[in-house]
């Protein structure tokens, strides 16, 4: 049962958007397998719901992320993670120091459809929340295959 996990910074915007957008489309692409979707922030301080425009994003798109609160990434059992998917690249450098056991098993969403690039905290760059939330869609909806591939890669070893 591949586990993957996607990571933002404060978990109430980018990564629980992605982590429903995922969910949805391997259900609709009748992917095989049960997959265990989580999503975490590099820098959470206090528990708390989605912002209002990721519950207005997710709604767009007839996604409901209600019961959703944000969690650290201590609070995942990283040794369990076969892939781990973040927005930053500051992000992904952070938790490869932290964790080195995730070298193999971590990527920017952005590096699997080839130069990375870090997709925009809305709420730091002042950015649209509705674009960034198209972008992180795109990511997903276009790399699929290459995310089910790596993490059921990862979940075999």
């Amino acid at each position: 049962m591949p586990k993957i996990a996607f990571v933002c910074t404060r978990n109430r915007f980018r990564s629980p958007l992605a982590a429903a957008i995922f969910q949805r489309e391997l259900a609709a692409r009748k992917v095989p397998g049960e997959w265990i979707v989580e999503s975490a922030g590099s820098w959470v301080h206090d528990l708390m719901p989605p912002t209002e425009e990721a519950f207005i994003e997710a709604a767009k798109r007839g996604l409901d992320i209600s019961s959703h609160i944000s969690l650290g990434i201590e609070a995942l059992n990283l040794d369990s993670i076969d892939l781990l998917l973040v927005m930053e690249l500051g992000q992904k450098e952070s938790i490869l120091i932290d964790f080195p056991q995730l070298t193999d098993k971590t990527y920017l969403l952005s590096e699997l459809s080839g130069p990375a690039f870090t997709i925009p905290d809305p709420y730091v760059t002042k950015e649209p929340s509705s674009e960034i939330a198209r972008e992180i869609e795109t990511l997903i909806k276009t790399n699929i295959e290459k995310i089910t591939a790596l993490a059921s890669r990862n979940n075999h070893k």
